[in-house]
């Protein structure tokens, strides 16, 4: 998918060298700032590694967007549905307000519909997703690290025709 000069690229985990590994790490760490980003400097994921992302270089071949996703489940009323996890959704600062978010997230649901996905869920501000689709959800729980089940806002974007579940819905291990 192309959006302006600048195309989208899927970018498996099992394709990242050494010297992508450190290009990813270096725009996570310029996108996420707070004092626990700082594990960015170390590895491109913050809690856990996943499989897929999709990037999008400038010109001049420079990372300037990233978008990852973890391949999840999550489950209610005894049913499992998988989701697409998107985590580091991310886009250099002097990068913004290109729509670089929006194209790599609608590559990103495209692959996810294709690989079987029902939903995808993220964290993140409503604000900045509803354009693509997303919407709060309040009925998510995952296992916190203290191994208690702990409620947590949630955005969603159904990719198919089977609605949100009601009631609890549970996401194994810890959010991403």
């Amino acid at each position: 998918m192309v959006r302006g000069d600048n195309a989208v690229e899927y970018l498996p985990d099992s394709a990242v060298d050494e010297a992508l590994d450190r290009e990813l790490r270096e725009l996570l760490t310029v996108c996420f700032t707070k004092p626990q980003d700082t594990v960015f400097k170390a590895q491109r994921y913050f809690r856990q590694p996943y499989r897929h992302r999709w990037v999008i270089r400038d010109e001049a071949g420079r990372l300037s967007a990233h978008a990852g996703v973890h391949e999840k489940r999550i489950e209610a009323d005894g049913r499992h549905w998988p989701i697409g996890g998107v985590a580091e959704v991310c886009v250099r600062p002097d990068c913004r307000g290109r729509g670089y978010v929006k194209a790599m997230l609608a590559c990103a649901h495209e692959w996810m519909t294709g690989n079987g996905a029902t939903f995808s869920v993220l964290f993140g501000r409503p604000e900045v997703y509803a354009s693509s689709g997303y919407a709060s959800v309040d009925n998510l729980v995952h296992d916190a690290d203290n191994g208690e089940r702990q409620s947590v806002k949630a955005l969603v974007k159904v990719l198919t025709d089977v609605p949100w579940p009601a009631g609890v819905v549970y996401l194994p291990g810890p959010k991403f």
